[in-house]
């Protein structure tokens, strides 16, 4: 039945990824490439199960009375035309998809909700507290730690402290406002956060952990990329972010939560990217990984689609 091959599939696409493409050479090449890989798997994982779910409740055309019917048998057995061992079973099974499905939505709501309500009283504080710099084009707050960050909002925020003016160079503070207004210009907050809710909602799926961990680390190499694209020296970025990191470590806190920082992702490894950069892909190789992510993203409805080709994906055994 179809609800099996879509299971499988959100099976091999949840396992295989986190095994696979945090050590793709290409992902590592290409940023934004690698950004719309984990949103394929992402997408593909819960349509997939959606779908199943929606099969298994749901008869095809053409199928009569099938056992794949399991809302139907499930209200029957509510009923008691099951017995009371099937009605238990029916009621079991259905609180506990309706607790499970409140439960990741109130997880989630909470998450989503206390990050913009943090974001909401830091962009007010820096109205109070923080001065717009021209020459910088940025909100300069009072900090003696060397710091920079993105706060999302209408308008995005770009504030850097007075601790990073008064230690980095020139070019390194501009070279870190640009990372930070590719952040901003980007909307990398939205692609963070939705991996984050997935992960909070659903903290056991080991796929979702993954993706907010690689998502974290790809938008900061992303920003990189477009830092150093728009003229900055990747040199000035690698020493600015080497300073910051290191004072964030002596003292951290100096990021408020929900801001995207300049010293986000793994540090040592964007010093190395920086310092080394990777070839870019060739052109063969970058539009057959834009087909691969485009096949996983779409392959959950390719396979719905198949259903009004091939009836027999959706047909179950009946029951006579």
């Amino acid at each position: 039945m179809i609800a099996v091959y879509l299971l499988a599939l959100a099976a091999t696409v949840s396992i295989g990824a986190p095994r696979l493409l945090p050590h793709a050479g290409w992902v590592y090449r290409a940023p934004r490439l690698g950004l719309a890989a984990w949103y394929a798997v992402l997408s593909a994982t819960a349509v997939a199960v959606l779908a199943a779910l929606a099969s298994l409740s749901v008869g095809w055309p053409g199928v009569r009375a099938t056992v794949c019917t399991w809302a139907v048998w499930c209200l029957r057995a509510i009923r008691g035309a099951q017995g009371p061992l099937g009605r238990t079973v029916a009621a079991v099974v259905f609180v506990g998809l309706v607790l499970l499905g409140l439960r990741a939505l109130l997880a989630g709501w909470r998450l989503g909700a206390g990050i913009a309500a943090r974001r909401r009283e830091h962009a007010a504080m820096l109205t109070v507290l923080g001065t717009e710099s021209g020459e910088w084009g940025a909100t300069v707050v009072d900090c003696p730690l060397p710091v920079a960050y993105v706060v999302p909002g209408r308008p995005a925020r770009v504030v850097v402290s007075t601790g990073t003016l008064h230690t980095l160079g020139r070019a390194q503070v501009a070279a870190v406002l640009a990372h930070e207004r590719a952040h901003a210009k980007g909307r990398h907050h939205l692609l963070a956060d939705g991996a984050r809710l997935l992960a909070a909602a659903f903290p056991h799926a080991g796929v979702f952990t993954a993706a907010h961990s690689q998502i974290d680390r790809l938008v900061e190499m992303r920003a990189d990329d477009l830092a150093a694209a728009a003229g900055h020296a990747r040199l000035d970025l690698a020493r600015a972010l080497v300073t910051m990191a290191e004072a964030a470590r002596r003292q951290p806190g100096g990021v408020p939560a929900g801001a995207v920082a300049a010293t986000g992702g793994n540090a040592l490894e964007r010093v190395h990217r920086l310092l080394t950069p990777p070839p870019p892909l060739a052109p063969t190789t970058r539009a057959l990984a834009w087909a691969g992510v485009l096949v996983v993203a779409a392959a959950p409805l390719l396979l719905l689609g198949l259903t009004a080709l091939i009836p027999a994906l959706a047909a179950c055994p009946t029951m006579g």
